[in-house]
């Protein structure tokens, strides 16, 4: 594509000279520059890339967007803001292919994951090939692959959404993560619906402020309904039951529907049962209502059901094919994830980290009766420390026997951040211990457990490493898990 029809997308506030050259692709890290690329020189949080220009110059780059000049060969186009302008440039490279499918973002501090397999599964039964991008990867059909960010940046995103384009996709589903929405990595992108699940603390150690959180959140629901988009204005979809979100669902200005248990809502839930087997509940859609069996479990599955359904509803699914996606999903990787084997306790993997994730999901295993109630968890190293003896306190009120132990410390001191935990739990209302080996806690735990009792092992969920320092270290709470019952058994029969 040639560098002047790149250009039509942003406001040029300058440009030096230059004979019309073609584009061979766009990035933003020089290191990923290969001859005929367009660098964008993006500031980032650690690093800026205008620091850089000379890197990418000399790597191949024929020319250079940035919003200040820099001594360089390569012509060199100054715009405000490099950080919106490389979505736009990036869509544009791409051909827009976020205009070619419906697109679905869902937004929340929990339950994002669930909603997008679920709603997944609804679309392919109602529209056709759906592809998926998100915490645990990106993909169609049954080929998932892993991907570093929950939202990939700007120029990532797009490539993958032409590539779901080029396959033939219908429709695609993303988590969209409050630092995507800061750091530009939406920028650009029209969705046809937005999903609002739910709010409550998370990352504060980047938005400072739970205020500044929820702005990320708004502006993504802000960004459905903004000027100059070439599709319609997406609609929106929000939790009544979750009274942040309420608002700002009451506040949006454009097409929207909620969905909800406990408050009257468009689309609703009645007559829930739930064991460790299913989920069943009658999904009221407006005048009509069908029987939903759901091989997810919890409560919370229930209302990532309500808004998978929404959000299909609205793309004009019927109630058959929203019945037949969301009783087709056997499982979410990572999320209440029984693990088989053994006649022993009952061993749960989940990725609860945040503290109202962590008390939905202990909520439902204490719920479920079991003999004793055992927690295995620890909190993330250079993350929001606040959280910290919140969660503690939370488990050690729940649980009857809890082992603390490490979750990605990072480059943090694992013992700092087992001490902060530590600061939130009253010894009294459970047994504690410390372990700080995560391989060595899981294994205790299944072997102290009894038959009829439960273990969660909450935090990590679908994650496949162990990060300490800089370093990531293979590692799975659910092989881990499997291994333990497996020992377990071998340890009993001998």
């Amino acid at each position: 594509m040639l560098l002047s029809e790149l250009l039509e997308v942003v406001d040029v506030l300058n440009v030096s000279e230059f004979v019309d050259i073609d584009i061979s692709g766009i990035s933003t890290d020089s290191r990923s520059i290969e001859r005929g690329n367009l660098f964008i020189a993006v500031r980032g949080e650690k690093y800026d890339g205008h620091d850089y220009i000379d890197n990418a110059v000399e790597s191949g780059a024929v020319a250079v967007v940035a919003e200040r000049r820099v001594d360089t060969v390569a012509p060199m186009i100054l715009v405000r803001e490099t950080l919106s302008a490389v979505g736009y440039l990036a869509g544009k490279f791409y051909r827009n292919p976020a205009c070619k499918m419906f697109l679905v973002g869902i937004t929340g501090t929990n339950g994002k994951t669930s909603s997008t397999f679920l709603l997944k599964s609804i679309l392919e039964e109602s529209i056709g090939v759906t592809g998926i991008i998100g915490t645990v990867g990106y993909g169609s059909g049954e080929n998932i692959f892993s991907m570093q960010r929950t939202t990939p940046d700007a120029v990532d995103l797009n490539r993958k959404l032409a590539a779901f384009r080029d396959k033939g996709c219908k429709a695609v589903v993303m988590e969209v993560s409050s630092h995507g929405v800061v750091q530009g990595r939406i920028s650009g992108i029209e969705f046809d619906v937005g999903v609002f699940t739910n709010i409550t603390r998370d990352h504060l150690d980047y938005h400072k402020t739970f205020e500044s959180y929820l702005d990320a959140k708004r502006g993504f629901v802000s960004s459905l309904v903004e000027k100059g988009r070439k599709k319609d204005k997406g609609k929106l979809i929000y939790n009544m039951d979750d009274p942040i979100v309420r608002k700002v669902g009451e506040d949006f200005e454009g097409a929207k529907l909620s969905f909800g248990v406990a408050n009257k809502a468009d689309i609703s839930a009645r007559n829930i049962k739930m064991d460790l087997k299913k989920t069943s509940f009658e999904l009221v859609v407006e005048d009509k209502s069908i029987d939903i069996e759901l091989n997810l479990l919890g409560e919370f599955s229930v209302y990532n059901a309500l808004s998978a359904a929404a959000a299909a509803h609205v793309l004009d699914s019927g109630m058959n094919d929203i019945k037949a996606g969301l009783d087709k999903v056997e499982s979410v990787p990572g999320r209440f994830q029984v693990i088989p084997g053994g006649n022993g306790p009952t061993v749960v993997v989940d990725y609860a980290h945040t503290p109202d994730a962590l008390e939905n999901v202990l909520g439902f295993c204490k719920n479920l009766g079991p003999r004793r109630l055992i927690t295995v968890f620890g909190c993330g190293g250079d993350r929001d420390r606040g959280k910290r003896p919140i969660m503690g306190s939370i488990a050690a009120r729940i649980s009857d026997s809890l082992y603390v132990t490490t979750d990605n410390p990072r480059t943090e001191n694992p013992q700092r951040i087992i001490d902060e935990i530590l600061e939130g739990i009253d010894m009294d209302e459970c047994d504690v211990e410390v372990v700080a080996d995560r391989r060595d806690a899981i294994r205790k735990a299944v072997m102290d457990a009894g038959k009829n009792d439960l273990v969660l092992i909450a935090g990590k969920g679908h994650e496949k490493v162990q990060i300490i320092g800089q370093e990531s270290f293979e590692f799975s709470d659910v092989s881990e898990a499997a291994s333990a019952i497996k020992f377990r058994e071998v340890g009993y029969r001998n």
